[in-house]
């Protein structure tokens, strides 16, 4: 129910602006305080839609209340209206710089105060439509979004799992190696936004291998060096899958599927980058790929303890792997064997021997 809040030391004064106000709308509740400190703490906890309040009284004058009520934040767009027997403009102009809205002189006009108060509760209430309006909007957009996110992150997961469709045995890994590879951009104080992309785009590191031969693929032996050469197109497969897609996650999704394979040293496919020309990405999913690979088993091999693979990373640290990824997994490794033992593969040990 709207509320209007007066504040006069004269209890006629306070009875005669009431009447105005229930003149308007009897609903109106009327909240009436003969001083202004009880009335600011009223505010504080409670809502209004006009206050009125005297200039001069006892204690604090209505400049000093109106300095103090718009410090407030529920009253920062109520309208104040300062009434006065002063004509000063040096007290006008304070007050308007303080923020009233509208001025009455006393002795009051009964028809004036009336016509005043109601266009004041009435642009109220429209700029409380407008505001609810506007936060309900608010709201929807953002539910929308968060749905339109929520749609995105799947289809980027369902895109990289179609990359890893034909190998049945890698169950969880592409969750786990972006989640491990999040850890590692974490650790290397990547900002919060960078973060998220990584996580998110890692999953697509392979999805260039939906165009490499079954018999390549998946062949359970050691590939000659004819096959091996085919199965290095899949960084670029991957990368012309993606590229150009206005998608922050696909962009970067294709800045890894092309360099994930680089090595530091420069000894890395496809193109032979070295050091910090190979993008920051790849070098992060690069640690993040191998450990969670060699840590889980294949037809073609058993998974190797956590000490055997952490071995491989520290020995390649500055050959395969960027030195900086390097040490920033090892610093989470606790992290890193919790995320894996919630994302474990069934059939697989989650406590590997270190």
């Amino acid at each position: 129910m709207p509320t209007v809040l007066v504040i006069d030391d004269q209890a006629t004064s306070r009875q005669i602006l009431a009447q105005i106000v229930r003149s308007i709308d009897e609903f109106l509740e009327v909240e009436a305080f003969d001083c202004a400190p009880p009335a600011l703490e009223w505010l504080r906890n409670n809502p209004a839609d006009l206050i009125l309040t005297d200039y001069k009284m006892p204690g604090m004058n209505g400049i000093e209340f109106l300095e103090l009520a718009r410090a407030l934040p529920r009253v920062q767009q109520v309208p104040i209206v300062v009434i006065t027997s002063h004509e000063q403009n040096d007290i006008r102009y304070r007050a308007l710089e303080l923020g009233a809205t509208d001025f009455i002189n006393k002795p009051i006009d009964h028809a004036e105060c009336r016509a005043r108060f109601h266009n004041l509760l009435e642009l109220q209430r429209q700029r409380l439509i407008i505001e609810n309006r506007a936060n309900w909007l608010e709201e929807q957009v953002k539910a929308a979004t968060h749905a339109i996110r929520v749609r995105e992150h799947e289809t980027l997961l369902r895109l990289a799992k179609a990359g890893e469709y034909r190998d049945e045995e890698t169950g969880n890994h592409v969750i786990r190696m972006a989640r491990f590879s999040r850890v590692i951009a974490e650790t290397l104080g990547l900002d919060e936004a960078e973060c998220e992309s990584i996580e998110l785009a890692a999953p697509m590191h392979d999805i260039g291998k939906i165009g490499i031969p079954d018999q390549i693929l998946l062949k359970p032996g050691k590939l000659t060096p004819e096959e091996f050469e085919i199965i290095k197109e899949h960084t670029v497969i991957g990368y012309e899958i993606l590229k150009g897609s206005p998608s922050k996650y696909l962009k970067m999704g294709a800045e890894i599927a092309l360099g994930h394979h680089e090595k530091f040293d420069g000894s890395g496919y496809p193109y032979g980058l070295a050091g910090e020309d190979i993008p920051m990405s790849a070098r992060i999913v690069a640690v993040a790929d191998v450990f969670d690979a060699l840590t889980s088993s294949r037809c073609y091999k058993p998974a190797w303890s956590d000490q055997d693979a952490l071995g491989l990373l520290l020995s390649e640290s500055g050959k395969h792997f960027d030195p900086q990824c390097v040490d920033a997994f090892l610093s989470q490794i606790t992290r890193i064997r919790e995320i894996r033992a919630a994302l474990s593969d069934d059939g697989e040990d989650d406590q590997k021997a270190v």
